[in-house]
C-alpha cells in the first residue's frame, strides 16, 4: 500500500546539508520511521549511519518505494531502473516537467508516464512535496517535521500549501493520517487519493485543496459515495472570471466556474471552504465532534453583543434557536443570578465563574430539545477561562454524542483555554461567527447525497433533429428540439415580408410580438430587434420594417433568416432556465430570475446534470425569488411543479444532445397554472 512502505530507497540522498536530497533522508532516517532505509549515491558508501548504494540495482533487498529527488533529466532513467527492480511506489519530488510549459518538461513528463505503466509502477508527482504518515512516524518529504498523529487526510495539489497548513493546524488540535501531496498528477490525480482514503482505516476525514480536477464524472461519484462515511473538506482554487471559458447566453455568463464547484459540493455532499481560514475551520469541527442530528442548537455567553452575533450567523447558516425544555428552564432560573437570560441564546452575564457555565451546559446537554451546543466567552477580568475550558472537556466526555463548539473571545487572556479545549479536541474559534459556521457544517442538510435520476425511456424520434447543426439553432429546429419533449412554447412562425407577417397576425391572433430571426445574433433587444404588444395590421407592418431597419444598420455582416412572429403572452412572473457545458463536469443545469433582471440579480442556482425533479424543486427553494413563487405580499401562488417540470427537461435535454454546448430559455413566464417558454436559444456544436 502506498502509505504503508515497509522498506524506502532515497534516490538522490546527498551528504550535503544544502541539498534537497538530504533533508528528505534525515526526515525519513531521524523523525522514527522503522522500516528499512536505501540511501542512493553514487559515490557514498555511507549515508547517516545507513549503508549507501550506487543503484537500487545494488540494493540487496527488496525496495517497496523510492523517492527521486534528482535534476529532471535524470529522472526517467532512474523510474526505469525502479522499475526493473521490481520497486511498487515512486514518489517523484524532482521538478521541471510539464509545470514547466515547455516541450521538454511536457517530453519528459510523458517519458515518465510510459515507463511507470510499463513497470506497473504507483507514480506519486512529480514536482511534489511528498508524502507523510504520521501514524509510521514516516515523513517522506521536505516537509520540515510530522504533523501531530491524527484522523485528517490531507491531500494537496500544493506541497507548500501542504506545509503551510500543516503548520497552523498542529496549535488548532487537527491531526492527520496522512498527507500526500499529488504535484503534477501524472498518473495519480484527485480521484486515486480519495479510493485511497475511502479504504484507509485510519481516515476519518479528509481535507481536500485542489486546482484542477481531472475527471469530473468520476471525481463527482467518488466524493457523493465517500461522503456519506467520511467527510470531505474541499478548496478549489482557480475559480476567478479570468479564467472562464467565453460564452454567449445569459446562463453562461452567469455560471462561470464557480458555479461547477457550488453545484458539485451540493450534490456530492462535500463541504466547500472559500479560504484557507475556514478550511482548515471545517477540518477541525468535522474530524472532532459527532454529526448534529438536527439543525436545533443552543447557544451559551457571558455577553449579550457576542450572543446577538451568534443568533444572527445562526440564521444565516440556516440553524435554528432551540426552544428550550421548561425542565431546562426551572434548571437555568435556579441557577443563574436575576438579570441572567434562560432564554435561547442563555445569557450567564459578565462576571460568570465556570459554576454558571456548568450549570448551563449541562441542562442544555441534557435538553430533548438541544442537538448542539456552541460556548461563546468573552475574557472579563472576573473569567476563569481555562477553569471553564477543563469544565468543557468533562462535559463532553460525558455526552460523546452532543457535538460542541466554543468562540473564546480574544487573544493572551484565553491562549491557556484555546490550548486546553485544542488538546481535548473540542473546536474553538477566534469569532461566534465562525463557531456557527462550522457547527452548521455537521448538519445532515449540508451533506445530503445526491438524488437519484429516474430512469427515462430513450427518444427514439430523435436521431436526426440536430445533425449537421452547428452554432445558434434556427427558429425552426429550436421548435423540433422543444417539441420533442412536449415543451410548452406559444405559436409562431418567420415571415420573410411584411405581407407574410399581415398574414401571421390574422392567423396566429393579435396581440403579437415580433424578434429578428438570425443564426449571428444571440441578443435581440439590445440591437432594436424586438417589438413587444402589437396589436394591428399596421402596427406589425411598423414593427417588421423597423426591426430589419435596425438590425440591418447596427448589424450589416448578420444573416437575417426574417422576422419571428410570435404570440404576445399575458403577464407572470418570468425565470430563466438553461444549460452550459462545463469542460471538467458536462452540462451544468441553472434556473434563475429571468428578464430584465437576469444578470442585475444573478439569482441562480445550478446543478451538474442529470438532475432529478426533487433536486429541480430544490434549485427553486434556494432562490431569493421563491418567496415570489409562493405568493408574496397576498399574490397568487405560481406553479412552481410546471417549473420545476421545465428544469428537469432540460437536464433531459442536455443528456439526450451532448452536442448542445448552452441552451437559454430567457423568459420562461410562469402563471398560476402552468408555464410558456417565450424565448430559447440553443447552440450546438464547439464554441
Amino acid at each position: 500500500m502506498l502509505f504503508q512502505p515497509s522498506s524506502i530507497a532515497v534516490i538522490g540522498a546527498s551528504p550535503h546539508p544544502e541539498k534537497l536530497g538530504h533533508h528528505v533522508l534525515s526526515n525519513i532516517v531521524t523523525q522514527g520511521y522503522k522500516g528499512a532505509i536505501f540511501p542512493i549515491h553514487p559515490k557514498e558508501s555511507e549515508l547517516m549511519g545507513l549503508a549507501a548504494y550506487a543503484t537500487v540495482a545494488d540494493v540487496p533487498h527488496a525496495i517497496e518505494m523510492a523517492i527521486i529527488v534528482t535534476p529532471m533529466n535524470t529522472v526517467t532513467s532512474l523510474a526505469e531502473e525502479c522499475g526493473k527492480k521490481g520497486v511498487r511506489t515512486l514518489v517523484v519530488i524532482s521538478a521541471g516537467f510539464a509545470e514547466t510549459g515547455t516541450a521538454e518538461g511536457r517530453e519528459a513528463e510523458a517519458a515518465l508516464k510510459n515507463i511507470v505503466r510499463e513497470y506497473a509502477m504507483t507514480l506519486v508527482g512529480p514536482n511534489c512535496l511528498g508524502i507523510l504518515r504520521p501514524s509510521l512516524s514516516l515523513n517522506a518529504s521536505f516537509a520540515k517535521r510530522l504533523p501531530p498523529n491524527g484522523n485528517v487526510a490531507l491531500i494537496s495539489q500544493s506541497g507548500a500549501l501542504a506545509v503551510a497548513l500543516m503548520d497552523e493546524a498542529a496549535h488548532r488540535g487537527i491531526g492527520f493520517s496522512l498527507v500526500a501531496s499529488i504535484g503534477n498528477k501524472t498518473t495519480m490525480d484527485e480521484s486515486d487519493f480519495l479510493s485511497i482514503c475511502e479504504s484507509d482505516p485510519l481516515t476519518h476525514s479528509i481535507g481536500l485543496y485542489v486546482e484542477s480536477i481531472k475527471n469530473g464524472p468520476l471525481f463527482h461519484s467518488l466524493a457523493a459515495r465517500i461522503s456519506q462515511k467520511k467527510p470531505i473538506v474541499l478548496i478549489k482554487s482557480g475559480i476567478s472570471k479570468k479564467g472562464m471559458r467565453a460564452v454567449s447566453s445569459h446562463t453562461g455568463s452567469l455560471a462561470g466556474n464557480d458555479a461547477a464547484i457550488d453545484a458539485l459540493c451540493r450534490q456530492s455532499g462535500m463541504l466547500r471552504a472559500r479560504s484557507t481560514e475556514e478550511f482548515l475551520d471545517l477540518l477541525l469541527v468535522v474530524s472532532s465532534q459527532p454529526p448534529l442530528l438536527s439543525s436545533s442548537i443552543a447557544i451559551i455567553t457571558n455577553a449579550g453583543g457576542p450572543g446577538v452575533m451568534a443568533s444572527d450567523a445562526a440564521e444565516r447558516y440556516k440553524l435554528t434557536l432551540a426552544n428550550l425544555d421548561t425542565h431546562t428552564k426551572a434548571i437555568l432560573t435556579r441557577s443563574l443570578p436575576l438579570g441572567a437570560s434562560v432564554e435561547n441564546p442563555i445569557d450567564v452575564l459578565g462576571d460568570s465563574g465556570t459554576k454558571r457555565y456548568e450549570a448551563a451546559v449541562n441542562a442544555c446537554a441534557e435538553d430533548p430539545n438541544v442537538d448542539g451546543l456552541i460556548v461563546v466567552l468573552t475574557p472579563q477580568v472576573m473569567t476563569p477561562a481555562a477553569e471553564i475550558a477543563t469544565m468543557l472537556s468533562s462535559t463532553r466526555k460525558r455526552h460523546p454524542l452532543m457535538p460542541i463548539v466554543t468562540s473564546f473571545m480574544g487573544h493572551e487572556s484565553v491562549q491557556e483555554a484555546r490550548s486546553l479545549l485544542a488538546k481535548e479536541h473540542i473546536p474553538c474559534y477566534e469569532t461566534p461567527e465562525r463557531a456557527v459556521r462550522a457547527l452548521a457544517a455537521l448538519t445532515p442538510v449540508t451533506r445530503s447525497p445526491k438524488s437519484p435520476v429516474a430512469a427515462r425511456a430513450p427518444l427514439t424520434s430523435k436521431t436526426d433533429v440536430l445533425a449537421n447543426c452547428d452554432g445558434l439553432l434556427s427558429p425552426k429546429k429550436t421548435q423540433e428540439l422543444l417539441a420533442l419533449y412536449d415543451l410548452p412554447f406559444p405559436h409562431e412562425a418567420i415571415a420573410k415580408s411584411v405581407d407574410e407577417a399581415a398574414t401571421l397576425g390574422s392567423s396566429i391572433g393579435y396581440p403579437l410580438i415580433a424578434k429578428i430571426s438570425s443564426p449571428d445574433i444571440l441578443h435581440k433587444t439590445d440591437i432594436g430587434g424586438v417589438k413587444a404588444n402589437i396589436q394591428n395590421d399596421r402596427e406589425l407592418a411598423q414593427a417588421y420594417n423597423d426591426i430589419v431597419s435596425s438590425v440591418t444598420r447596427q448589424r450589416p455582416d448578420a444573416r437575417i433568416d426574417g422576422v419571428l412572429i410570435q404570440q404576445f403572452l399575458p403577464a407572470g412572473r418570468e425565470f430563466i432556465v438553461g444549460s452550459v457545458r462545463d469542460d471538467v463536469f458536462g452540462s451544468l443545469v441553472m434556473v434563475g430570475l429571468g428578464g430584465i433582471y437576469t444578470e442585475l440579480f444573478a439569482d441562480t442556482s445550478f446543478r451538474i446534470a442529470p438532475i432529478s425533479s426533487k433536486e429541480s424543486y430544490q434549485m427553486l427553494t434556494e432562490l431569493k425569488a421563491w418567496n415570489m413563487l409562493m405568493g408574496l405580499r397576498g399574490d397568487v401562488r405560481y406553479d412552481t411543479d410546471a417549473l420545476a417540470g421545465i428544469i428537469e427537461t432540460v437536464s433531459a435535454i442536455v443528456m439526450d444532445f451532448p452536442c448542445i454546448r448552452e441552451i437559454d430559455m430567457n423568459p420562461v413566464i410562469v402563471y398560476e397554472k402552468g408555464v410558456v417558454i417565450a424565448d430559447v436559444k440553443v447552440v450546438v456544436g464547439k464554441m
